[in-house]
């Protein structure tokens, strides 16, 4: 059986046609930097969001990195975030701030709890990361900043689409940033990003700090670097989204299937499925599951032509460039890192071969 971990390809491939006629036009136009189509991106994104204030930029990446910078930060200034979160930690040490790891609870979300034991005089934002597009308990992380005065950011790069009482997440925070990398929710077809911005103090700044701080062509205001989509990738981007509510139907529809089909061969004996609070509806980016015969799981998988991925093995503290952080124990996402697998997933799949996939491990739990 052939079977995709993502969907990038397949996805480009269907589009193939209409993606090189979009490039096309854009070749005809000559303008490849902040053109028509990232200005439609902008709207669509606006509108989707039902939101004033909503930004294009470079990647995911840059979305954290420039909401910390409106924030106007000094370089003592406390940032909790999610010990789990590899490509979260980086924009916020890069920014030169003190990053704060928090633990998660048994769904790779951050823990309202680690977290009210980390708050300190200096903690000014706290960064949730709504991780394999599931969403923990949202709720009380507002309750938190608002008790505490502090900034809330919603890393909302696995979660496009996702729900929590009956809102978007990404809406609840001071941002919601997102990220368009090919395997994404929404994506493109590289790298891509976007900022949804609560503010328009906030959304005044980042206008500039998008293209050197500019408020006019070589009228910079501030020093800041660039961060643009690029106008083929924002093409592609307005095209994908078009279908997107379809395609986040699918996601669900797939997700629930998955679930059902690990009932009922009974794996639930053997695995749990990671999964997203009760006052959430939540789209899957990744279907992870946990099991302490991960490693032995895995190789099973593949040679049954399954490919499965760990997101992510190692919590921060324990990855060679944050070796200036504590050693300390975070037992919760330390356990899931030495459990959890991501199982193919995507719009692309059918019935038949997650039927192949969830059979395929039946058969090794129960060999």
């Amino acid at each position: 059986m052939n079977l995709s971990f993502n969907h990038t390809k397949l996805k480009a491939i269907k589009n193939k046609k209409v993606i090189l006629k979009e490039i096309g036009g854009i070749i005809d136009r000559g303008v490849f930097i902040n053109g028509q189509c990232v200005k439609e991106s902008k709207k669509l994104l606006k509108k989707y969001f039902k939101t004033e204030y909503f930004l294009t930029c470079g990647s995911g990446h840059d979305s954290i990195l420039l909401a910390l910078q409106a924030l106007g930060l000094k370089d003592n200034d406390e940032i909790i975030f999610p010990v789990n979160a590899y490509p979260t930690a980086f924009p916020i040490f890069i920014s030169k701030l003190k990053g704060i790891p928090a633990d998660v609870d048994d769904n790779g979300q951050i823990n309202p709890n680690s977290v009210i034991k980390l708050i300190t005089p200096k903690t000014k934002v706290i960064i949730v990361v709504h991780l394999y597009g599931l969403v923990g308990n949202l709720n009380k992380i507002f309750e938190i900043c608002k008790k505490n005065k502090i900034f809330l950011i919603e890393d909302c790069a696995q979660a496009f689409g996702s729900r929590y009482q009956g809102k978007l997440v990404g809406t609840f925070g001071d941002f919601g940033c997102f990220s368009f990398y090919p395997t994404k929710n929404l994506s493109t077809l590289g790298d891509g990003g976007g900022i949804l911005i609560k503010n328009k103090k906030h959304f005044d700044y980042l206008k500039k700090a998008v293209q050197y701080g500019e408020k006019k062509r070589y009228q910079s205001e501030f020093i800041s670097g660039h961060s643009r989509l690029p106008e083929i990738q924002a093409a592609i981007l307005n095209l994908y989204l078009k279908n997107i509510d379809k395609e986040l139907v699918k996601r669900k529809f797939l997700a629930d299937y998955y679930k059902k089909q690990i009932l009922k061969y009974g794996l639930d004996k053997y695995i749990s499925v990671l999964s997203s609070d009760n006052d959430s509806k939540p789209v899957n980016h990744l279907f992870v599951i946990k099991t302490k015969a991960r490693n032995k799981l895995r190789n099973f998988l593949k040679k049954k032509d399954i490919n499965t991925f760990v997101h992510y093995p190692l919590t921060i503290n324990r990855i060679k460039a944050f070796d200036f952080l504590s050693r300390k124990s975070y037992p919760k996402a330390e356990e899931l890192s030495k459990q959890i697998i991501s199982l193919p997933f995507h719009p692309y799949l059918n019935k038949k071969q997650i039927n192949y996939i969830v059979k395929t491990m039946a058969g090794f739990f129960k060999q």
